[in-house]
């Protein structure tokens, strides 16, 4: 887990937050609003999309600790077409991938195909 404060710039002036979030930017477990001092926390993370939205990471300035989450279904590491190594995941029939293609789309080949070529 790791802070991203959001950089998007909205037609509407919707202020922008901080977010505690997964490494790969898909599942939300607290945030700040307008990065003020209070964090507001989940009692169960819920699923985030970035499609079309910027981030900065930023450092923990709100002490703010939670423990890692235990680990909900299953998941594995594939092998993308040029050499890198992915985590496709599944929990109660909902799929996610931590390459950039599922980050910006929220579908790629990896999950589509539910590819178990593992990467040692």
């Amino acid at each position: 887990m790791k802070w991203f404060r959001e950089t998007t710039v909205w037609d509407n002036n919707t202020p922008n937050h901080a977010y505690l979030l997964s490494d790969s930017k898909s599942k939300m477990y607290a945030y700040a609003i307008d990065s003020g001092s209070v964090v507001k926390k989940f009692s169960e993370p819920i699923q985030f999309n970035i499609k079309g939205r910027k981030f900065l990471e930023v450092p923990n300035t709100w002490n703010f600790m939670m423990a890692e989450p235990k680990p909900v279904g299953r998941s594995w590491q594939v092998a993308g077409s040029k050499g890198n190594a992915y985590t496709v995941s599944e929990a109660n029939g909902i799929w996610s991938c931590s390459c950039s293609g599922f980050m910006f789309r929220g579908k790629c080949k990896h999950v589509a195909e539910k590819s178990v070529v593992v990467v040692n």
